[in-house]
């Protein structure tokens, strides 16, 4: 454990659905697209999404600043440390889980259409060896 690890959070649950039933009937090219622009979509709702995951922490260090008023910047530090600290944390869980939430929808894009060409080219070869 590591200096800026000293504190330990919950597991944050970002909200990632998966996408590629919804366009499974695209080209490959295109949904290389659909992937970049979903993922453009889902960092920008990062922000709200990593400091809603720590909402509790700031919750504590907003309510320590209203107790000490004037005060707060020398006596919540370490509320105001454990939040920003989760949201760091929190921030690079988001980039990893974005990272593998996109390559598992391609992933299975990819295993739907490699399971249709079998079955075509089974269905094929069991008319081919009819005639």
């Amino acid at each position: 454990m590591t200096e800026n690890d000293k504190y330990r959070f919950k597991e944050p649950k970002f909200s990632f659905t998966d996408y590629y039933k919804d366009f499974i009937n695209l080209y490959p090219e295109e949904f290389d697209q659909v992937s970049k622009d979903i993922k453009n979509l889902k960092s920008g709702e990062k922000k709200f999404q990593v400091e809603a995951s720590c909402y509790d922490l700031k919750i504590e260090y907003e309510e320590c600043k209203k107790k000490l008023s004037f005060f707060h910047t020398y006596f919540c530090f370490e509320e105001a440390n454990k939040f920003h600290e989760c949201v760091k944390v929190n921030d690079r869980k988001f980039d990893r889980y974005l990272k593998y939430y996109i390559y598992s929808n391609k992933q299975s894009y990819m295993e739907y259409w490699e399971n249709q060409e079998k079955e075509y080219l089974e269905k094929l070869q069991k008319e081919t060896s009819k005639k």
